[in-house]
């Protein structure tokens, strides 16, 4: 179930780049003074994570399980 594995790294891999998208767009106007509020690209970032990791999981308990 290495599919898995590679599908929850990918979007891992996504997750990570909106993270970094969003902190990026809070340093735009004054990079000394931000207020952090979590918006809708931030919670998509942290749902996308979650879902990565689940299948990451979820491969490896394949994988594992297989090779017995």
């Amino acid at each position: 179930m290495w599919g898995l594995i590679l599908a929850g790294g990918v979007i891992t891999a996504i997750s990570i780049g909106l993270e970094v998208m969003y902190s990026f767009s809070l340093l735009k106007p004054n990079p000394a003074a931000f207020y952090y509020v979590p918006g809708g690209i931030d919670y998509a970032g942290e749902f996308l994570a979650l879902i990565g990791l689940v299948l990451i999981l979820a491969g490896s308990l394949f994988t594992r399980e297989r090779g017995k």
